[in-house]
């Protein structure tokens, strides 16, 4: 009897052993792979990941990482495929599973599933802000500008520090015609970002869009036109930056000032201040996401007289040597702006 207990015992430490053995491996598996993943070497971490599904296909990690890889190699298929085995678990992954198999459908031209994904999700996760950005972004380019705009700004409600979404909201107003609506995001995303090549992009985009509705013919004979938005709940403030683009117009051509670095960026900060100020005017009684969310915050920034400060700061990115010139020569001001925008 003692020979046979001793046997059974025996026999039990080696399968844990085994079990103990087989799980350390296929940890280590799924580490290796989500290394060469996060080094974007994915046909590399693929390889890893399908050795650990094959160890475990009811690891919800393994067939995770496998969906998330096949995304990124463009496999959108077997992306599609994998993630939607998550989502059918109900497990740890499944938001994010959403976000793989809606991409992976839309990269497959399969746009109203796509959408119906996202939806699905977002009844289960209401403030996944990347769920409904993805969702805005897929009517965007749909040219359903409405619904796009209903799902940016929840994403921006959600998370108002993502960056993409103010700029998709900016795209989305100009496409719809809407001026001041375009330039609020702008300069909110200009804030968030200020070193990529989109943001160098949005800065020009900021200064045709200041451009807009103004005709210089000469000396004294400024023309305002027809810019060709729509003036909603912003009427008179899109009179009102035509308005002081004429008179920044009219003293230029007086004075035979020249567009040189500098002087664009202080005409940009003047008119900055008086755009805010303009808002801050405007926004007495007013109710919204608009008026609660950008002109309130451009607002606090005209109350705070950081306007000067902020234009500089969003500006490096087209101008960064005048830039950093001005942080210098400015570090008390620069300092007082940042030490605002850590407290918001």
């Amino acid at each position: 009897m003692k020979g046979n207990r001793l046997l059974v015992l025996l026999l039990v430490i080696v399968l844990n052993s085994a079990l103990f053995a087989q799980s350390s491996d296929f940890e280590t598996i799924v580490s290796r792979g989500i290394i060469d993943y996060e080094s974007g070497k994915y046909e590399s971490a693929l390889t890893w990941f399908e050795q650990a599904y094959k160890m475990d296909k009811k690891s919800e990690l393994a067939c995770y990482q496998l969906a998330l890889t096949q995304l990124a190699l463009h496999d959108d298929q077997k992306a599609a495929m994998y993630s939607y085995k998550v989502i059918e678990r109900n497990e740890e992954y499944k938001e994010d599973a959403y976000l793989i198999n809606g991409s992976a459908w839309e990269n497959l031209g399969r746009t109203e599933k796509a959408r119906r994904i996202y939806k699905e999700a977002l009844k289960i996760y209401p403030d996944n802000y990347l769920l409904s950005y993805n969702l805005a972004l897929s009517f965007f380019n749909d040219g359903k500008y409405d619904k796009a705009q209903e799902y940016v700004v929840r994403a921006i409600e959600s998370y108002p520090a993502h960056a993409s979404s103010h700029l998709l909201l900016s795209y989305i107003m100009f496409d719809k015609g809407e001026r001041v609506q375009s330039m609020l995001p702008l300069y909110y995303f200009l804030l968030l970002e200020q070193d990529s090549d989109r943001s160098e992009t949005a800065y020009e985009l900021l200064g045709s869009l200041w451009n807009q509705g103004v005709r210089t013919k000469g000396q004294r004979d400024i023309q305002l036109v027809e810019a060709g938005f729509k003036y909603n709940d912003f009427a008179s403030v899109e009179l009102a930056v035509s308005m002081i683009k004429a008179s920044e117009s009219m003293a230029k051509e007086g004075n035979n000032l020249s567009d040189t670095g500098n002087s664009l960026l202080v005409k940009f900060a003047n008119n900055s201040k008086v755009f805010f100020k303009i808002l801050k005017d405007e926004s007495e009684d007013k109710e919204g996401f608009w008026w609660d969310f950008y002109v309130n915050f451009f607002s606090k920034i005209d109350k705070n007289d950081l306007t000067e400060p902020f234009s500089y700061f969003i500006s490096s990115c087209r101008y960064n040597s005048d830039v950093l010139l001005w942080m210098s020569d400015n570090h008390q001001e620069f300092q007082r702006f940042t030490s605002w925008m850590e407290v918001q």
